[in-house]
């Protein structure tokens, strides 16, 4: 059997891509999360207790936990990280520190022993965004865009910058240990189970409320359903050409936040008039990102479409279900 660890697991794309690796009964999946920001749902624990799954709980933070974990690893999926927009401004160092120390510790851990056949790291369109926003780079955007930060002291930087380290971190730290790597860049990945901080469940709990409010409606983003994401994303964990990679992970249909407001209340089949408000500051004007390189390296074409994905988003965050993913304390 191949042995994947997956960090991240209880979380969002970890999750996803953990629950579709455990699907073939050929991988041995190590699912690890800290419960910092996942939940050990009713999904998480059917996850969990499939024959071929295992879980441990682990702050990668801490390098005596990293160094406890499984040694007889394959293949790294790493996508634990603190993400979520009103994280960035309201948790900054906490952000930083739960999305560089791991990295730096679990290559620490994997490279010496030469064994991993591929180190998957979780990077984002977060990291090249002030690229776009200050100097006008274009839109679909390339793996080529230099990444930057237009002002160290807004915390909504706190993310892009710490992930940027991860992908700094992966090339030399994989170069240096001889494991083959690769970074998917995602971009706006959404579905059932991603929290209550980011603009689609957001939207949708105050829908529960019956008030409907788009912060941001000018500032135009693309959308990639979960079970896409996690789909390239194994894509390119098993094709040799991808070693040594960047890639964008996303869809190239640019659409605008007002546009995405409708495109809920149609999937979700709600009627009233939505509010719109202006972007917090140092928000991203447009991201959509070019994706020739993943369909070249993997041959991806998404299963979903927008209007299926949201209605699916939809249902679950209108539902009980999503309240008790949020809401609910971790229990371990």
């Amino acid at each position: 059997m191949t042995r994947i660890l997956v960090t991240g697991a209880a979380g969002f794309l970890g999750f996803y891509i953990a629950r579709q690796l455990a699907a073939d009964p050929a991988n041995s999946v190590v699912c690890v999360d800290s419960f910092v920001r996942g939940r050990r749902d009713v999904l998480y624990r059917d996850l969990t207790a499939r024959p071929n799954v295992s879980h441990v709980t682990a702050d990668l933070c801490d390098p005596n936990a990293v160094a406890a974990l499984p040694d007889d690893i394959d293949v790294v999926f790493h996508m634990a990280a603190l993400n979520g927009t009103q994280n960035f401004y309201e948790r900054p160092f906490e952000v930083v520190r739960c999305c560089t120390l791991p990295t730096m510790n679990l290559i620490e851990k994997y490279g010496p022993q030469q064994r991993l056949k591929r180190w998957l790291y979780a990077g984002t369109s977060e990291a090249y965004a002030s690229t776009v926003t200050r100097f006008g780079w274009e839109v679909p955007t390339g793996e080529d865009a230099p990444l930057s930060f237009d002002d160290i002291f807004n915390a909504r930087w706190s993310y892009g910058a710490s992930k940027a380290h991860g992908e700094i971190a992966t090339v030399n730290g994989c170069r240096h240990f001889g494991i083959p790597f690769t970074i998917a860049r995602f971009h706006n990945a959404y579905g059932p189970r991603m929290g209550d901080k980011h603009v689609i469940p957001d939207f949708l709990a105050r829908a529960r409320d019956g008030v409907y409010e788009l912060y941001g409606h000018e500032d135009t983003r693309s959308f990639i359903y979960a079970e896409d994401a996690a789909r390239a994303t194994i894509l390119l964990a098993n094709a040799d050409v991808a070693a040594g990679q960047v890639v964008n992970v996303g869809s190239e249909d640019e659409m605008t936040i007002r546009d995405l407001g409708h495109a809920i209340m149609k999937a979700a089949e709600l009627s009233g008039e939505i509010a719109l408000h202006p972007s917090p500051k140092g928000s991203v004007k447009r991201r959509a990102p070019k994706i020739a390189r993943l369909k070249e390296l993997t041959g991806y074409a998404p299963d979903w479409t927008l209007q299926a994905g949201l209605k699916a988003t939809a249902e679950y965050y209108l539902s009980d279900a999503a309240v008790a993913y949020d809401l609910a304390p971790s229990q371990d």
